[in-house]
């Protein structure tokens, strides 16, 4: 008896709480389906380009969520895809890429055009006849992929842009502008290939290594020969956070200092950021003078440039750490004496 009331309160209780949780799920925004349009591809440019060249497609109903868009060249899918507004994609072409048919996909709706992206062959730089040269000089640069189309390349020593004389496919000739010292890029058709480092009426200055003692807890490979060993995996870490580490040219001579190329410890090139090239003729370095003041945080890894503007030549040339522990990988400097 008491089984059968228990049943007759109970369960229409449930079958009512049951009804209501049906009923708000009906009405909450949460539950609702989203049928999104299939995209519309129209056009894309550029028809060719390079392997992480900009490519951007046209169309409509892309929408403008990044994480959403899958983009395919002949199938391989893209790594980046930079920008995405409703009518327009601007995506990076693959590193692995083949040519191929464009396609998008969102929300899994793809659509192509027949129209297909051919994949050009990257030039690649290889060598360069000299690092050393006067202003007037020719250097050829050779390679693979440089194309005849003199008007697509173009060479610069630092930011000064320098005269191509000969284009072939496998070389590049220019001439040596009257300018620093400074690595030399070759663009070609928008691709940017860094080359060697470039002396122009200079050379690498060297002396008898000076600066600061110790390291951090007495470790000998981060001492100041870390600094100037040509290796970046290397790197000097001061006992103290003031450190410094430079060359002393030696006896009655001196040198005009017309650049420097650095590298940071990796992961902590912030501690680079107030860092000073200075030079003196004493040597107790009291009459020091500040050449160039790193401002930001250099790039892990490679060599930042930095040129230098003085007049007066100088016996001892350094880099001087106020704050950070002198935490370099490299220090290069180069000049006329």
């Amino acid at each position: 008896m008491t089984r059968n009331i228990f049943r007759s309160l109970v369960l229409p209780g449930i079958i009512l709480a049951a009804g209501v949780v049906f009923s708000a799920c009906e009405k909450d925004a949460q539950y609702r389906e989203f049928n999104y349009p299939a995209p519309v591809v129209k056009d894309f440019s550029p028809k060719q380009g390079y392997a992480l060249s900009n490519v951007t497609i046209d169309g409509q109903d892309f929408g403008e969520v990044v994480g959403a868009v899958k983009v395919y060249f002949g199938g391989v899918r893209a790594d980046t895809v930079r920008s995405v507004t409703n009518n327009k994609i601007v995506v990076q072409v693959p590193a692995k890429g083949v040519a191929g048919a464009v396609t998008v996909e969102i929300f899994g709706k793809r659509d192509s055009i027949p129209q297909v992206f051919t994949l050009k062959p990257a030039a690649r730089l290889i060598s360069m006849s000299s690092n050393k040269a006067q202003a007037g000089d020719e250097i050829t640069l050779t390679g693979n992929n440089f194309g005849t189309d003199k008007s697509l390349v173009h060479v610069f020593v630092g930011t000064k842009e320098a005269e191509v004389t000969g284009v072939a496919s496998e070389q590049v000739k220019f001439k040596v502008p009257d300018a620093l010292p400074g690595s030399v890029t070759l663009v070609v058709d928008g691709q940017n290939l860094v080359g060697q480092y470039l002396l122009i009426n200079a050379e690498k200055l060297t002396g008898t290594l000076f600066g600061h003692s110790g390291s951090w807890a007495n470790n000998p490979a981060t001492m100041i020969p870390a600094a100037v060993d040509g290796n970046l995996n290397t790197y000097i870490d001061g006992a103290t956070a003031t450190g410094y580490v430079g060359y002393d040219l030696g006896e009655g001579k001196s040198a005009l200092l017309k650049s420097v190329r650095y590298a940071p410890r990796s992961g902590n090139a912030g501690r680079m950021v107030g860092g000073q090239i200075r030079a003196a003729n004493d040597a107790s370095l009291s009459d020091y003078v500040v050449l160039y003041t790193i401002a930001a945080a250099p790039p892990n890894g490679v060599y930042t440039d930095a040129q230098i503007s003085t007049t007066n030549s100088y016996r001892y040339i350094y880099y001087y750490s106020p704050a950070g522990f002198c935490n370099i990988a490299e220090i290069e400097f180069y000049g006329s004496r």
